[in-house]
């Protein structure tokens, strides 16, 4: 009989016997042994993304043999490894890498990141070449305590509604300090994963937002969250288990009602984890600086009921339905009704009071709460955490952490993006021991290193090392590259000249996002794209020496065009020897709103205006031998609404085709802006 014990978040859940091929055994936080059934194991998976029975049948199979035998590898099942160190192997390929453990010429345990948590397998013994070491180095135990049976209860607003709240208490007498998620998605799906906070002494509130689940009211996303978050935080320091101390977790629109909650300047919340978090809905979640983004149509059909339903979006006729105007009919078609999130959102087509509501960055004066952010390269709401990052821009060092990884909005999981093969060290399985750490210093006084490490950590890409600073982008060179119209791209000015293409609202230039993964700053290969017309390519010669990119792109854009409106896309791109045009970062934004995202100004046909667009951020370094390029376009099929250049805009299914200009050299020369040191650490 071989024995594995599970842990997740530096805490022993369970223990798995492989009594034969055909019987596995476990006993749970300290339950009575019984049989693994598939019902059970599914329960486990949702703890960490590891199917623990078919993991053990196939090490028990010696189906991970061949690890002895070559580097890399692939198993019988299809899953493929690199070595990393002398004891583990990468999962290449796959969303939630399952990394192998290796020690006495043999595979004792697995390890998996998922997001915000991580999860080891091991034989007893084997611990300490797993991420449970870093915990013990920490300080803590593996031993979990104990947890009184989750209930429901009501926070009321100050407007009589009722939020329906899930609260789960550690065993002991209290006053507890408190980790709450607020969320759309259903309160009952977090459970799981909050359980290490109760286990070792807090109390844990998981809470329908309004209109959601359980919750009473109207289900308007971004509106109430303020005002929401804000009652919420006094109902949980009125309880008498509460200690008045509260901390927030939780990512993507998680992430958001912990800003807007801490907009509100609440006292009692005195600790955020923030992850992918959204941003305002005019910059990133609606519109992307005034242009509207395509992904909020499917994501409001699937919340428009009070539980998340994504099968509502398994359609074919997609394509079509994107070209139904006005955008908020698209919805109505799909569900038979207005959908009403949508139809207000649409309805505000510039920065106005109402928008102001749900944009938690223009009250960001009132933002004290230590914060930790965490997000990645690749994160489709990066523009969040980019805001979040300026908004506490002046804290103190030891009230601010950042974590900045190359991944995608669904976070810490794979080594393989696409064109992209990250490096061994590009997954942290140690982010929820930071976060861990980060609670307990900030709710429980604990003294540990958590806001003395460094300020900022953040992965290169290419370079494949994590690196520190003191702030992001940290200071540096900045870097100018000016655009010719001979489709250069160079330190030197270029001669003054203009390059032009026809903008067609009918066909708009695809961005490639990944369909199957729901992200759409996936990272892909333009050379295909970059073929068309309506693409304007501006490149380097070969690179002699590596070149970094640090933080934002900027692209100081003159140009002109021959409608009233349009949409300046542009992209960043690694170009590879062998002809790959791989995008780093890409930046969008509605012309008429280049001045104030609060007044939409029309473009005078044919004058040449100036534009600033940035990208989203990076760590990127270009080795020798590659090229740097941009693409210029002025749309981006399946992320923004092709702009239709007139007046009336996406209220109406009329469309001009325009001709775009852009000037280059001379007193028009545009250019790109962007850090280019080598870090010093």
């Amino acid at each position: 009989m071989t024995t594995f014990k599970f842990y997740q978040s530096g805490l022993h859940f369970g223990t798995f016997e492989l009594a034969d091929h055909n019987t596995i055994t476990y006993s749970w936080l300290g339950s009575r042994e019984k049989t693994l059934t598939d019902d059970d194991n599914a329960t486990f998976k949702t703890y960490g993304e590891l199917d623990i029975q078919a993991t053990l049948k196939r090490w028990q199979d010696g189906g991970y043999a061949d690890f002895s035998k070559a580097d890399p590898f692939k198993t019988a099942w299809g899953a493929k490894y690199q070595r990393a160190d002398e004891h583990h192997w990468m999962n290449r390929g796959p969303k939630y890498a399952v990394d192998l453990i290796e020690a006495d010429d043999k595979i004792v345990g697995f390890q998996v990141c998922a997001r915000n948590l991580t999860s080891v397998l091991i034989q007893p013994g084997y611990e300490r070449y797993s991420v449970l070491a870093k915990w013990q180095e920490a300080g803590y135990t593996t031993t979990p305590g104990r947890a009184h049976q989750p209930f429901t209860a009501w926070a009321p607003m100050r407007d009589g509604v009722g939020l329906a709240a899930t609260v789960i208490l550690p065993a002991g007498s209290g006053p507890f300090p408190t980790v709450m998620e607020r969320t759309p998605y259903g309160r009952e799906v977090y459970v799981a994963s909050y359980m290490r906070y109760v286990l070792r002494g807090y109390a844990v509130v998981l809470q329908d937002v309004r209109g959601r689940g359980d919750s009473e009211g109207e289900w308007l996303p971004m509106i109430h969250e303020q005002d929401d978050g804000d009652d919420t935080l006094d109902w949980i320091a009125a309880q008498p288990w509460s200690n008045g101390k509260v901390g927030m977790s939780g990512g993507s629109y998680g992430g958001y009602v912990q800003w807007a909650a801490a907009a509100s300047g609440n006292p009692h919340l005195q600790a955020i984890v923030s992850m992918v978090t959204a941003g305002g809905p005019f910059t990133d979640t609606y519109y992307r600086r005034g242009a509207p983004f395509m992904a909020q149509v499917a994501w409001s059909i699937a919340t428009d009921g009070r539980h998340f339903n994504s099968a509502l979006t398994d359609r074919d006729d997609w394509d079509q339905l994107m070209k139904v105007r006005p955008i908020e009919k698209i919805p109505e078609i799909v569900l038979g009704h207005p959908q009403y999130g949508m139809t207000q959102f649409m309805r505000h087509n510039h920065y106005d009071r109402f928008l102001n509501r749900g944009d938690w960055f223009a009250r960001r004066e009132k933002i004290k709460v230590p914060a930790l952010i965490q997000s990645g390269w690749y994160d489709d709401d990066g523009i969040g955490s980019t805001e979040a990052i300026a908004a506490t821009a002046d804290y103190p060092s030891d009230k601010r952490r950042i974590i900045l990884g190359p991944w995608l909005h669904g976070g810490n999981a794979q080594y393989d993006l696409g064109p992209v093969h990250l490096g061994a060290e590009a997954l942290r399985p140690d982010v929820d021991l930071i976060h861990q750490q980060w609670f307990d210093h900030f709710l429980k006084g604990v003294e540990n290193d958590v806001a003395a490490g460094p300020l900022v950590e953040y992965y290169t890409v290419g370079e494949e090392r994590w690196h520190t600073a003191a702030s992001f982008p940290p200071a540096g060179l900045v870097k100018v590259l000016h655009l010719g119209a001979d489709g250069s791209l160079a330190v030197s000015a270029p001669a003054a000249g203009t390059v032009s293409y026809v903008h067609d609202p009918s066909n708009p230039v695809p961005k490639l996002i990944s369909v199957t993964q729901n992200e759409f700053e996936f990272p892909a290969d333009y050379q295909e794209v970059e073929k068309r017309p309506d693409v304007v390519s501006f490149t380097t010669q070969e690179l002699t020496t590596p070149l970094r990119i640090v933080g934002q792109v900027k692209l100081d854009l003159w140009a002109s065009s021959s409608a009233v409106d349009c949409d300046w896309d542009f992209r960043v791109l690694d170009v590879t020897p062998d002809g790959q045009s791989i995008q780093m970062v890409e930046g969008t934004m509605n012309a008429k709103f280049r001045d104030s995202l609060s007044e939409s100004k029309y473009l005078k046909p044919g004058k040449v205006t100036h534009f600033t667009v940035l990208s989203q951020k990076t760590s990127y370094e270009l080795p020798a031998g590659h090229r740097l390029r941009v693409d210029i376009q002025s749309s981006a099929g399946g992320f923004v609404f092709p702009n239709p250049g007139t007046e009336e805009g996406f209220a109406s299914d009329r469309f001009v085709k325009a001709t775009q200009t852009i000037s280059c050299g001379g007193e028009h020369a545009s250019a790109i802006s962007f850090v280019s040191d080598r870090p010093k650490n």
